[in-house]
């Protein structure tokens, strides 16, 4: 039976397609525009760096981990100037993540620089508008745990 199964064309060829593929880091990615083989051509295009991407995604999950016992945290204990403070910055940095990886997935660069441009622009505007605001909250009014406190009572 399992000589039959081997022996079936269909599977024959989709092991032949699957020995012949490239890993995907090997795989090379043309273009549409024909390129020449100058220096300037081949100093356009950034050599990948993978740490890059793996310190991106350990922030990120960081980020993501630290939200939960600061928000039990602030649940348990209730209000602190520590717990404001980390939540002050955490937050907006975990937010600030997950914008800028939606504005990477529907506005890449290659295919609308401008609106890359104009949003990225305006995520980092707001992060910073949003890091001031929590500061001035924290230091000058009741603080980002009260106030959620509050809301989570109402």
């Amino acid at each position: 039976m399992s000589l039959r199964l081997l022996a079936a064309p269909g599977l024959r060829t989709t092991t032949r397609l699957l020995a012949r593929q490239q890993p995907m880091g090997l795989v090379k990615i043309h273009s549409s525009v024909a390129q020449s083989h100058t220096a300037a051509a081949s100093a356009a295009t950034h050599k990948p760096d993978r740490v890059h991407g793996s310190y991106h995604w350990n922030i990120e999950r960081a980020a993501s981990v630290a939200l939960v016992p600061l928000v039990a945290t602030q649940l348990t204990y209730g209000a602190s100037p520590i717990t404001d403070t980390l939540l002050g910055v955490v937050l907006p940095l975990h937010l600030h993540i997950g914008f800028d990886a939606c504005i990477t997935d529907y506005f890449n660069a290659r295919k609308s620089v401008f609106l890359n441009k104009l949003m990225t622009g305006t995520l980092w505007l707001s992060t910073t508008g949003v890091l001031v605001g929590c500061y001035q909250f924290n230091t000058n009014d009741i603080g980002l745990t009260e106030f959620i406190s509050k809301i989570w009572a109402a």
